[in-house]
């Protein structure tokens, strides 16, 4: 890991299917939701984090999987970085669409 653990990390990736933004949970799988991301503050718990992912990566379960700050909102965790919390989210000029409405919106 070539980053400083600082604080609380979460781990961010792609699906493979459709390219949406998910969240690993802390039993390996994958979540839309923000709030349901494992975190860890250390860096051996990050490390333990990376290699569940890399496992559903190798599966091609998921792609692009990237080690993020987290913060808390509404005592959940939520990316801190804003590109990660716009990924969260979804549109930002359509709060009629995305994310922020149900994290199944499009069925």
């Amino acid at each position: 890991m070539a980053k400083k653990i600082t604080g609380p990390q979460m781990i961010v990736a792609n699906l493979l299917l459709d390219g949406r933004v998910v969240f690993m949970r802390a039993d390996g799988s994958w979540s839309a939701l923000a709030g349901d991301a494992a975190t860890a503050a250390d860096e051996a718990s990050v490390e333990a984090l990376e290699a569940l992912a890399q496992k559903s990566a190798a599966s091609n379960h998921v792609l692009s999987i990237e080690v993020v700050e987290a913060t808390e909102r509404d005592g959940k965790p939520f990316p801190a970085h804003m590109k990660f919390a716009m990924q969260a989210t979804g549109p930002s000029v359509r709060t009629d669409l995305g994310y922020q409405v149900s994290p199944d919106w499009e069925r």
